[in-house]
């Protein structure tokens, strides 16, 4: 009856497949349908035969590191090796692995629901630790351990982070040599330790320092009332003053009380600076409503671990952040709210449940009902795959049916357990056990192992497979900027990365200047992983720029660093042993330079009117009055007629007339196909069209670098005066002088 009870927690087997291992889940949840059914939200494990090849690499070399250290890994072969029998050894261990790869599991952080009608039995999964041998888990029936985690999206393996840590690495040595004798002062001081940030030794009673609390709890509500995102947050007064009178408040008072050493007077007036009241705001206050949605929703998802809180939810908050404000957020209404939710629903949902044996036959049996014992049947004779033995009670099919493999029961109950047999480099159905799914895919995803040829990153280090040889040229040209051979290009595939432009505004160059103290430039760019106090800069900025007049900050604006003087190559040279010798063609001829004999493009003439004079060049596409131009053109009918063009010559300048048309020609029906506008030429589109039909997307790699034009406030006057004709025309002609005076 206990052995069919099925509790919240435990370790269970499922079968989704009758010819499939099982698969290890743990149970997180029991709930109970409309129609009376019971689910199980389960968490889930995986196999070795569940990932791809190259985590399995990985694991083996985690695997070969513990055993290094804890000295596990060649115990086995050096105890064979003494008996004289190497070969032997060698087969014992590679037995021992085999035995050992069926008890490994991967941790998952994936959830899902499936029926509880298909649990087939209890085991048990523990974390491995450096105290335990893994060789400790064969002995013991349904005994299972992981040491890593793996991620069916990103396809990655991590270790876990529960591990016990135990050693030289985690523990100092606390020798005697190291430790002071009894008695023996410290020479250290304790100023160099540490920071005095309050002292009770003062002569300000208790209660004049509460006066100076709520002095400082109402300086914070008028800031609030000032600040127009406080009054957004919150609206009414009583609301600014609860968050006034928060702790962080508190600590701002108590801090400037004792920086001016508790003179009341002194600390009274540096509440309120020159630029106004100062506002103290916490964590719970600076984070918006969606943020603190996304906060509840990734605490339901990974409960407190703020590092997978942070990379998934809230990549812009820092740790130290998250952790304030989840023990703020512990005090608010919301979590007590929640907390009652939660417990309402764990009294709701199902504590046990009791599953009978599943006692139906199973499909892949070769004779339900029947004993054979290897005396008849059309297998007669042929030995287990998994033990080798011939006689049993009951055999199973295994593996594809053109191999004609079978296991015993025995076997066939390990299988189910441990994803194989006894006997290791035995394959599924007839000899070396089935390899791991292609690309990482798990049997609960593909279903059936497929043969399917996968391309591997060539780039070192890199796990990635892809099933498409196309997906693995763009992963090595994004990732790794590698151009796979038989591309079909020599053009690079790499993207242009964008550029950008950082445009500071004039309080912040004001703010460089007169604020050099608090930003220091040069500790800043050393360390630009560290913040910057921005609102301490710009209240000093602030109050810095009242004390000046414009003329003033604009001389500042305008100001620039004076050029040092580092000397020349010429000067530099004879100092280090160096004697510079200019070659004659660095010497500047004396007199003006001299001009080329002939021009390779001459400017074109200049009309009266000044605009230039260009030579029309005769249309390479005559259209045919004949040609259809609802149909699909040939090449001939369009660009492949041979018409005689003449070019402009290189001395001089001929200017042909355009003739005026006649009549107006009348409008063309809509085409497909090949466009052609009136000048012959095809027309530009994102995606251009080819002869037969096909189109081309223009890639993303052939497009320039980001060019960036910052307008002055005499090109906006310029712009502002031309009327738009006059735009258009200069955009079209762009060598044009405007005649427009700035």
């Amino acid at each position: 009856m206990a052995a069919n009870m099925y509790r919240v927690g435990d370790y269970v087997f499922f079968e989704t497949s009758s010819t499939s291992p099982y698969q290890i889940r743990r149970i997180e949840e029991l709930n109970k349908t409309l129609n009376g059914n019971v689910e199980a939200k389960v968490m889930c494990f995986y196999r070795r035969r569940d990932i791809s090849s190259s985590l399995i690499s990985l694991a083996d070399k985690h695997q070969s590191a513990l055993e290094e250290e804890g000295g596990s890994g060649s115990g086995a072969g050096s105890g064979a090796g003494a008996g004289g029998d190497r070969e032997g050894g060698e087969s014992d261990a590679a037995l021992q692995r085999h035995l050992l790869n069926q008890r490994e599991l991967f941790l998952s952080r994936q959830v899902e629901t499936l029926p509880a009608t298909h649990i087939r039995g209890k085991c048990s999964v523990t974390l491995l630790n450096e105290t335990e041998s893994p060789e400790s888990y064969t002995g013991r029936e349904n005994c299972f351990f992981y040491s890593l985690v793996y991620d069916p999206q990103q396809k990655t393996l991590l270790a876990d982070k529960g591990e016990i840590r135990v050693g030289g690495k985690y523990q100092a040595d606390m020798s005697v040599a190291t430790l002071r004798p009894p008695g023996e002062p410290d020479p250290r001081r304790s100023k160099d330790l540490e920071t005095l940030v309050w002292t009770p030794n003062h002569d300000l009673p208790d209660r004049q320092i509460d006066q100076f609390m709520v002095i400082a709890r109402s300086v914070g509500t008028f800031a609030r009332a000032l600040d127009c995102s406080s009054s957004v947050k919150q609206p009414s007064l009583h609301m600014s003053a609860a968050a006034a009178s928060r702790d962080i408040t508190l600590f701002h008072a108590m801090d400037v009380l004792h920086k001016n050493g508790y003179d009341m007077s002194r600390a009274l007036a540096s509440l309120v600076p020159s630029s106004g009241p100062v506002l103290c705001r916490d964590e719970m206050e600076e984070w918006s409503a969606s943020e603190a949605n996304l906060f509840e929703e990734a605490l339901e998802k990974y409960g407190k671990d703020f590092n997978d809180v942070r990379q998934d939810f809230l990549p812009w908050k820092s740790n130290a952040q998250l952790v304030e404000y989840y023990y703020m957020w512990k005090t608010t209404d919301r979590y007590v709210q929640q907390k009652r939710v939660k417990a309402v629903e764990a009294e709701s949902r199902l504590k046990q449940v009791y599953i009978p044996n599943y006692n139906k036959p199973n499909p892949a049996a070769l004779s339900n009902g029947k004993m054979v014992n290897g005396a008849g049947g059309p297998d007669s004779g042929r030995p287990c795959s998994g033990c080798s033995e011939t006689h049993s009670a009951q055999w199973y099919s295994w593996g594809a049916a053109h191999l004609g493999g079978r296991l015993c029961a025995a076997c066939w109950d390990r299988w189910k357990k441990y994803g194989g047999v006894l006997k290791p480099n035995v394959e599924e159905g007839a000899g070396a056990e089935r390899p791991p799914s292609a690309g990482g895919e798990s049997e609960h995803s593909a279903g059936s192992a497929s043969l399917v040829k996968l391309h591997r990153c060539p780039a070192s280090g890199c796990p990635q497979e892809f099933r498409q040889r196309g997906q693995l040229i763009r992963h090595a040209a994004n990732a790794h900027g590698l151009l796979l051979p038989g591309t079909g290009s020599t053009r690079p595939v790499t993207r242009t990365r964008p550029s950008f432009f950082l445009a500071p505004t004039p309080m912040t160059r004001l703010s460089r200047r007169l604020c050099r103290h608090l930003i220091k430039p040069r500790r800043a760019a050393r360390t630009p992983i560290h913040a910057i106090n921005v609102a301490a800069i710009r209240a000093e900025c602030s109050q810095l720029m009242s004390e000046r007049s414009e003329e003033e900050l604009q001389a500042l604006l305008q100001a620039r660093c004076k050029p040092r003087d580092r000397g020349t190559a010429a000067a530099i040279g004879p100092k280090l042993g160096h004697q510079l010798q200019h070659p004659e063609w660095m010497v500047p001829a004396p007199g003006p330079a001299p001009q080329p004999n002939r021009v390779a493009f001459p400017k074109p003439p200049k009309a009266p009117d000044g605009s230039l004079i260009y030579t029309p060049v005769e249309s390479k596409i005559q259209l045919n009055s004949s040609v259809t131009l609802m149909r699909k053109r040939p090449y001939e009918e369009t660009n492949g007629i041979d018409v005689s063009i003449s070019k402009r010559p290189r001395d001089s300048v001929s200017i042909t007339p355009i003739p005026a048309p006649t009549a107006a020609p009348p409008p063309a029906a809509p085409r497909s196909g090949n466009h052609v506008n009136g000048g012959g030429r095809a027309k530009i589109a994102a995606v251009t069209r080819l002869g037969g039909g096909r189109q081309k997307v223009i890639p993303l790699a052939d497009a320039p670098d980001d060019v960036f034009h910052v307008a002055n406030a005499n090109t906006k006057r310029m712009r502002r005066r031309l009327t738009p004709p006059e735009l258009r025309r200069a955009a079209r002609k762009p060598w044009r002088r405007l005649a427009v005076t700035m």
